[in-house]
């Protein structure tokens, strides 16, 4: 039985980008008649605060205390999906300006710090090195996304206690298409991680390689699967659970997450609980 109440008392810190996810359902209609296009009539609209803001509402169920240093830019991002099937159509980035105002936190007061990386540039070189020396327990993600591709890899990060990534992020950093995904692991070269194999599961290790299969192949949205991976695992990978059992927590609350459209609600303890011992 994992004891999901032992990290209740622990301060946060999440560092990472700022993201708007925008919906936009739309209904196919056909191909436009002198063009190249899908031709679509736009429904209803809805909007997310992601990335650093969507991780850290899942830790907020958790932990006591989460405190939020965002860049001072957003990375907008427009979908168009599928009114009946939700399947995404099309995507569009914007940088912009945004009026939330985060503080600047004393790194050395929280129990640890989770970096979400997702390469938009709030996570200077300067951000990295401070957060790297003064950080007592570091977990990290850098994601690669379209935006990205090849440059946001997680070996710029010299220090991290905790790593999640997914398979193409830890084979693009180890530089290795090819071999099998322990030694990607091994060259990677992190004591503590664990690569997410979507479908397949997760393999991690701390020393050990530790494998379980996923935890279910019905997924409604597959965005920010990821994340929330992290953001559950990080708190307990602090307080020294077991890899075994922090894969089992993360398929878990990846699982959670794939059957949540957008950021509509977040991973929380009580339904962990629930699919842990289901």
């Amino acid at each position: 039985m994992i004891d999901l109440e032992k990290v209740k008392d622990y301060k946060v810190l999440m560092v990472g980008d700022a993201i708007m996810d925008e919906y936009l359902y739309v209904r196919t209609v056909g191909k436009a008649v002198k063009e190249n296009a899908l031709s679509s009539v736009a429904g209803k609209r809805e909007q997310f605060r992601g990335g650093v803001w969507a991780a850290a509402k899942h830790v907020m169920g958790f932990c006591s205390r989460v405190d939020i240093m965002a860049g001072p830019g957003v990375m907008w991002n427009t979908r168009l999906v599928d009114e009946v099937y939700l399947r995404k159509l099309f995507v569009v980035h914007e940088a912009r300006e945004h009026e939330w105002k985060t503080d600047d936190c004393n790194v050395r007061d929280y129990d640890l710090v989770i970096v979400t990386d997702f390469g938009h540039g709030a996570l200077t070189t300067e951000l990295i090195e401070r957060v790297s020396k003064e950080a007592r327990y570091l977990c990290v993600n850098a994601q690669t996304n379209a935006t990205n591709f090849g440059f946001n890899l997680v070996t710029k990060y010299r220090r991290a206690d905790f790593v999640v990534v997914d398979e193409l992020e830890a084979r693009l950093a180890a530089h290795d298409k090819d071999s099998p995904i322990e030694d990607v692991i091994l060259k990677l070269g992190f004591g503590r991680i664990i690569v997410t194999r979507g479908v397949h599961g997760a393999v991690g290790f701390d020393g050990a390689f530790e494998r379980a299969e996923a935890l279910t192949d019905k997924v409604l949205d597959s965005m920010g699967a990821g994340d929330a991976f992290l953001s559950v695992t990080s708190p307990y990978a602090a307080a020294g659970v077991s890899m075994k059992d922090l894969i089992r927590i993360g398929n878990a609350a990846g699982a959670i997450k794939c059957g949540i459209i957008g950021h509509r609600a977040s991973v929380d303890k009580a339904t962990l609980r629930d699919y842990l011992n289901g």
